[in-house]
């Protein structure tokens, strides 16, 4: 009876395809699990380019956030998952969007940062952020344009 032996060069690439999944699942499980979560208080540490803080995604102590009756907050605590959109949050949680003149930014944030808000009064805050933010950023975009067409060359 013969025998067939499976030849080195597969063998050798299946150990190779064994180790690059385990390589991806722990960096998986590395990733998902570092940092504080959603609500945790932020701490930074370090200074400068070397500063960080505590948090999973970010610490909205470094952000303004604008809350549905006018005023607005700077809370010392983590935010949830970045790249957000309206109504994409897990329940307790409402989609963001940073006020920035450059970056587009959204994250999950506790739904009672801003006081306790009826379901439709969330989703009208997290509208409204979106809005204000697009706002914000076709402002600064015409204040760019402007100024490359009157810039000599």
């Amino acid at each position: 009876m013969r025998t067939f032996d499976t030849p080195r060069s597969t063998k050798r690439a299946v150990s190779l395809r064994n180790l690059a999944v385990a390589v991806l699942l722990a960096t998986a499980l590395l990733t998902a699990c570092g940092g504080d979560p959603i609500g945790a208080p932020c701490e930074f540490k370090g200074s400068g380019f070397s500063a960080g803080d505590n948090c999973r995604y970010q610490c909205l102590e470094t952000r303004q956030v604008f809350c549905p009756d006018g005023s607005s907050l700077r809370p010392p605590q983590c935010s949830g998952a970045s790249g957000c959109e309206p109504g994409s949050c897990p329940e307790g949680q409402v989609c963001y969007a940073i006020d920035d003149p450059f970056n587009q930014e959204s994250y999950c944030v506790p739904a009672d940062l801003c006081g306790e808000l009826a379901p439709d009064a969330r989703s009208g805050w997290e509208q409204e952020s979106f809005e204000r933010a697009a706002a914000t950023r076709a402002v600064y975009e015409e204040k760019r344009r402007r100024r490359e067409a009157t810039t000599a060359p």
